[in-house]
């Protein structure tokens, strides 16, 4: 009675959450109640997050690290945000042009960044490679991309908030005390997500609307942040958010911003400078179009116009606007310079003769482009001379154009110069290679062999150009001719070193990689090089090691092997010393946490590196594995082994890896099944040997030996597989077939252990019989059936055995035999004194073998 009326008086329990529904809700979240605050509060190896007074910080301690706090409760498809970001105080300059063309905000050490640090949001997220992102930087740039297991596509590359226009100078006046206006380290982001329709706003700026279909599932949202390579630590913070999921509100906001409120010229001039750095041209002109409807267009937006139609070759298109602009600035260069290009392109040379005799000789020759199509008219016109003048002055001033110095060089050679055409190509093959522009090398090597064959620059260039393709055999065959013919170039060395250590010959790589140094001592990659082929090859390389880290201290793949190094000595506090900067300075780079993991192995630390490797990341997985499994932690290796199989099922080595870990837990039909597995992958030895292994602890004779004679057919030359072979001939009691497989362990050049096979082999089927007096051995098999007498025709030498002593038993050999010769010549024993007889039919056996083969 009493529990039904605590039942009635009882509050019901709350319904539980389901955090894959997709709510229609407006989230205003309180950053000073935890309640309200979705964001997950995290503690990572290099950044944290945590609702305080000021709003929701995410902190990161790290250079070149991306992180973001995810909201685990719903999903969102359709929505508008809003956020209130805040940077660290010091604003930054934008680091990049609104070109769009900076690399994916995720990717550390990207050259081209649009500031020091950049935060925003993650939305539509499926898991952690698969997501939309936007991101604010600290100097006022915004992006957004697609990433799909994880690999970044951008939508809206790095594009900067538009300036404010004449007209819109009283809206911003009032809007004088908007938190962007007041600290300058502040943005308000407004994102508009309407099916495959993106609208961005910045700091109530109108940006861009965007369309993509990639991810058009609901996900979740994360907020994010990105530090880049100048902060060592940097705290963003979410001063205020909301998100309305709302149907209703999503139409007006969408319509508002991109109907009713008037959206500046100046805004979609921006875009299309945006839209045309990223390559697509189309809308780019879409908007300029939309531009141009509500004013004149400028000068400069013309140009932009022209560019875009130039680009697409639409030249009539191109030519049209870039005469517009010049009938708005006469006396522009810059639309001067355009219209030259399209006149070059239609080959149009009287009208581009014209259009350079109309422009001041100051305009020309400032301008590498002006000079360069200068060359063009002036080789039309059958002025060699005066062409490579024009040309090698458009090299002067932009001397990182190959192009015009290939150009000069024709002209010189066409002229009759051939000493000043071999500079020109020389300096132009130069820079092709190290801009990797291998088209315009490709069609500039013959000229260069066929101008100077032997001379040693030429032949640097050409084994560069041929290693860079792949090409290893005739590059190899261009840097020997090089060398011989007294190059000074120290790349020469070095690639030729690479090429040496490649064919397996440690030692002349290290010759050549010392000569390099020699040349160029200052060259930290040299001696890295240096450093890691002494190291693999057996060899002292502390000096090296340390010559390299003095060069370069902030090239972390040195610190990584110098903790090898280090590792290898059993210095695991040193080892942990370098390894720990290399993390530092390579936080990406798996290899390098898997070595700091295994040094945390030996030191009985294990534990404390397998979270860093638990990312989901299938590799990550597989080298947490396997570490286990070298610890001996067989039963947890083999969960590891499982979540990494989950990610990558059909990975041959991952296969193998989890099949050897299930022998060791004498789990065999898991290991048949997943070798079965692996083998129809692909093959390799190390597969053929688990597999005969394996059939051998189930019994299965036959098969293990289908298996190794398979392999051994396969891998001819692999030493495990011939000594696996030899072993299983010596357990079956197959000697003959064993002694034919030492031999060829023999030819595969492993030395050591064919002597150890062929003694274990001796001694599996031969006994020894011994001199009592010198120790000298003789190895006869032990099944000899007994011997007939035997009658000696010629004289035995000195190292086979006299006879047998009747007394002592002895045995005893020729050499020894004759001091102890009696009255009657006949051998007798030293101790007995007795003549020696051949009564034992070993000794009469090697007699025997002896005589027959005379």
């Amino acid at each position: 009675m009493f529990e039904f009326i605590k039942k009635l008086f009882r509050k019901p329990a709350p319904e539980p959450i389901d955090p894959d529904l997709v709510p229609e809700e407006l989230w205003i979240p309180d950053f000073r109640k935890s309640d309200t605050v979705r964001f997950l509060s995290e503690t990572g190896e290099h950044y944290h997050s945590a609702p305080g007074q000021k709003g929701f910080t995410l902190s990161i301690n790290k250079k070149n690290i991306f992180a973001w706090s995810v909201d685990p409760l719903y999903r969102y498809r359709d929505f508008v945000m809003e956020a209130l970001i805040e940077f660290p105080s010091s604003k930054a300059e934008p680091a990049i042009p609104a070109s769009g063309q900076a690399s994916f905000a995720g990717s550390p050490g990207s050259p081209l960044r649009a500031g020091r640090c950049a935060a925003g949001f993650l939305f539509r997220s499926i898991s952690d490679s698969t997501f939309y992102s936007i991101l604010v930087s600290d100097s006022g740039m915004v992006r957004m991309e697609s990433v799909i297991n994880g690999n970044p596509v951008p939508i809206l590359g790095w594009t900067e908030i538009p300036p404010v226009p004449p007209a819109f100078a009283a809206l911003e006046e009032a809007e004088s005390d908007a938190p962007y206006t007041v600290d300058a380290s502040v943005y308000v982001l407004r994102v508009i997500a309407r099916s495959t329709t993106f609208t961005i706003i910045l700091n109530d700026r109108w940006i861009a609307e965007c369309q993509d279909d990639t991810i058009q599932a609901p996900g979740k949202i994360a907020f994010a942040a990105q530090n880049w390579n100048e902060l060592d630590t940097v705290d963003v913070t979410l001063r205020a958010f909301a998100l309305d999921s709302r149907p209703v509100e999503i139409e007006a906001v969408h319509s508002r911003w991109n109907d009713f409120i008037p959206i500046p010229p100046e805004a979609r001039v921006n875009l299309a400078q945006t839209w045309y750095a990223m390559g697509k041209y189309v809308p780019a002109i879409i908007e300029l179009k939309k531009a141009w409807k509500d004013r004149e267009p400028e000068s400069a937006e013309r140009l932009l116009a022209a560019q875009v139609y130039l680009a697409q070759r639409l030249l009539p298109e191109a030519e049209s606007e870039v005469r517009k602009a010049l009938a708005v600035q006469a006396d522009s260069v810059e639309a001067a310079a355009e219209l030259g290009g399209i006149l070059y392109l239609e080959n149009r040379f009287v009208e581009l003769d014209q259009l350079i005799a109309s422009l001041s000789r100051e305009a020309v020759e400032a301008s590498a482009f002006i000079s360069n199509l200068e060359g063009h008219v002036l080789h039309w016109k059958g002025d060699r001379k005066g062409a490579a003048k024009a040309y090698s002055r458009a090299a002067a001033l932009a001397p990182d154009q190959g192009l015009f110095l290939l150009h000069a060089g024709n002209e010189h050679a066409d002229s009759g110069d051939a000493a000043a055409a071999l500079t020109a190509w020389l300096e132009a093959a130069r820079l092709f290679l190290a801009d990797e522009n291998y088209d315009d090398l490709g069609e500039l090597i013959p000229r260069l062999a066929e101008a100077a064959p032997d001379n040693p620059a030429v032949l640097a260039i050409e084994g560069k150009y041929r290693y860079a393709l792949g090409d290893t055999a005739r590059a190899h065959e261009c840097l020997e001719q090089a060398v011989r013919s007294g190059t000074d170039d120290s790349a020469v060395w070095y690639l030729l070193g690479l090429l040496v250590l490649r064919d397996g010959n440690p030692s002349g790589a290290i010759a050549a990689l010392e000569k390099a140094i020699e040349l160029e001592d200052s060259c930290a990659l040299y001696y890295f090089r240096l450093a890691e082929t002494l190291f693999y090859s057996g060899r002292e390389c502390d000096a090296a090691i340390a010559n390299a880290i003095d060069r370069d201290p902030s090239n972390g793949w040195i610190h990584n092997l110098a903790a090898l190094k280090s590792l290898g000595a059993g210095e695991l506090e040193e080892a942990e010393k370098h390894i720990t900067e290399a993390r530092k300075l390579l936080p990406a780079e798996l290899p390098v946490l898997v070595n700091f993991a295994e040094i945390k192995r030996r030191q009985g630390k294990l534990d404390d590196a397998l979270p860093l490797l638990d990312t989901g990341d299938a590799e990550a997985l597989h080298a947490a594995a396997n570490l286990l499994a070298e610890d001996g932690r067989n039963a947890e290796a083999d969960e590891w082994y499982r979540k990494a199989l989950r990610q990558r099922p059909f990975d041959a080595g991952l296969l193998t890896d989890c099949a050897a870990n299930c022998l060791e837990l004498d789990m065999l039909n898991e290991a048949d099944d997943l070798l079965g597995r692996a083998m129809d992958q692909e093959h390799s030895a190390r597969m053929y040997r688990l597999v005969s292994f394996l059939a051998s602890r189930k019994g299965e004779h036959a098969r293990a030996e289908v298996a190794l004679l398979q392999a051994a057919e396969e891998y001819p030359k692999d030493a495990d597989i011939l000594a696996d072979l030899a072993m299983h001939w010596m357990q079956r009691n197959k000697r003959d077939k064993a002694e034919e497989i030492i031999e060829k362990l023999k030819d595969a050049g492993d030395e050591e252990r064919a002597a150890e096979f062929g003694s274990e082999l001796a001694r599996k089927f031969t006994e020894p019989v011994n001199c009592a007096l010198c120790g000298r051995e003789w190895r006869v098999p032990r099944d000899i059936p007994p011997q007939a007498s035997l009658r000696i025709r010629d004289e035995p030498p000195d190292d086979l055995p006299a006879g047998t002593c009747s007394v002592c038993g002895k045995t005893v050999c020729i050499g020894c035999a004759k001091h102890n010769l009696g009255d009657d010549g006949r051998f007798r024993c030293a101790e007995d004194g007795v003549p020696l007889k051949l009564s034992d039919h070993r000794v009469i056996w090697l007699l025997s073998q002896w005589q027959a083969q005379r």
